[in-house]
């Protein structure tokens, strides 16, 4: 079993969603781009990072569509080396598999990279790997004109997974396929931080 998987589609967008959960309604779109990794980072430190001091649980991270978006934003704030242990991007299938990740899941019969199962064994195992006592794993389809097998799964699809030794969630994701890649990967990383925030939120924290 890989936990609990949750299903959630994106409506609207999500800088809109950053503003409002920000009570910032008046900043301009001079840059989109620019403007998510700031606004981002301005959620991250000021609702994320206290939360994971504050429960003292420490955390690595797997990232196969953001590459390292959401290494950057958890550890954008002092006192970040207190609960954050690892971030990578295993780009390449021999690189998951080195990681951990089983070659019967990335077979042509199999569920492939994007799919809740990879999701999950990649979280457990960077877990482990770190001997953290948090995994999060996130995997994807990102706009392409790369035309393969993989684009059998629509883009936007992707899938978090938040491991512990006791507790395994995987939250699945339909957003919005017009989204250039750069704004998708925001996307992606807003999610994992709203996945985290509630996490940290559930567990008994002192």
């Amino acid at each position: 079993m890989f936990g609990k998987e949750v299903l959630r589609i994106t409506k609207g967008t999500f800088l809109d969603k950053l503003r409002h959960s920000l009570e910032d309604s008046t900043a301009e779109y001079e840059s989109l781009v620019g403007e998510g990794y700031s606004l981002l980072h301005q959620y991250s430190q000021r609702f994320v990072i206290p939360l994971f001091i504050k429960a003292k649980k420490t955390i690595s991270t797997v990232e196969l569509t953001t590459c390292g978006l959401v290494s950057d934003l958890l550890t954008g704030k002092s006192g970040a080396s207190d609960f954050f242990i690892l971030g990578i991007t295993p780009y390449t299938s021999e690189m998951k598999i080195k990681l951990g990740l089983s070659p019967d899941l990335l077979t042509h019969d199999g569920p492939g990279t994007v799919s809740p199962q990879s999701a999950h064994a990649l979280a457990q195992k960077v877990r482990q790997y770190s001997k953290s006592e948090i995994g999060l794993a996130e995997t994807g389809m990102l706009p392409t004109n790369f035309k393969s097998r993989r684009t059998q799964k629509r883009a936007g699809e992707v899938f978090l997974a938040i491991d512990t030794v006791t507790k395994s969630t995987t939250i699945k994701l339909e957003l919005n396929m017009e989204l250039s890649r750069l704004l998708m990967r925001q996307e992606i990383a807003w999610n994992v931080l709203l996945a985290l925030e509630d996490f940290l939120k559930a567990m008994d924290l002192p």
